[in-house]
């Protein structure tokens, strides 16, 4: 007899080595077996998040909200999958309200900053970017966002600071050299915007 709990640890690992068809087919089982086991449905719902099947991800995450209405981790989930479809306004609502449901979610904030950047209300992705800092200081990717949006505030002493501080923690992020050969670019020094530009496609050279 197949047990929820093994096949949903099997997902997990499935999920986590990035094997996400299998991580699907996993989850899938165990909602079969148990239609109220919650963390599966939402395992269910980032996994097809993943390989783009957006309508399936948000049907696994509204599952996840029936069963249990302030789940603060679905509404955050929902707000990413309103995102990918562009639809910014229903983002913002299910963001901010996980936010109201826990308010100290570095992962939410950051999100939020990324959805009032898409929105053009700079000032707002900044404090809610800051405010994810504030609570997890270790994600370099928050600092690359950060390292963005100083850049199109036309902060850019800010904007080299924040991405700098993002190679610190990830030297080999390619995207973060290649804001950086940005940055460099807007400050007048060519040759450091060659050099970071370089070192990116050195990284991804299918950028």
């Amino acid at each position: 007899m197949l047990d929820k709990l093994i096949q949903n640890n099997l997902g997990l690992c499935l999920f986590n080595t990035g094997s996400y068809h299998e991580a699907i087919e996993a989850f899938m089982i165990v909602v079969h077996l148990d239609k109220t086991f919650i963390s599966a449905w939402g395992n269910l719902g980032n996994a097809f998040r993943e390989v783009g099947q957006l309508k399936e991800a948000m049907h696994a995450m509204q599952e996840v909200l029936e069963l249990d209405t302030d789940n603060h981790l679905a509404h955050m989930s929902l707000g990413v999958i309103y995102k990918d479809l562009g639809q910014l306004d229903k983002a913002l609502a299910s963001t901010l309200k996980s936010l109201e449901l826990k308010p100290d979610n570095p992962t939410a904030h950051t999100n939020l900053g990324g959805i009032y950047k898409e929105l053009g209300q700079l000032d707002k992705a900044l404090v809610s970017t800051l405010k994810s800092i504030e609570l997890n200081p270790d994600n370099a990717d928050s600092h690359i966002n950060l390292g963005i949006i100083y850049q199109e505030l036309d902060q850019l002493d800010e904007a080299l600071a924040s991405t700098l501080k993002s190679l610190e923690m990830k030297p080999d992020n390619p995207t973060a050299h290649m804001n950086l050969g940005s940055i460099y670019k807007d400050l007048g020094q060519l040759d450091k915007a060659l050099t970071s530009t370089l070192k990116s496609l050195e990284l991804k050279p299918d950028n």
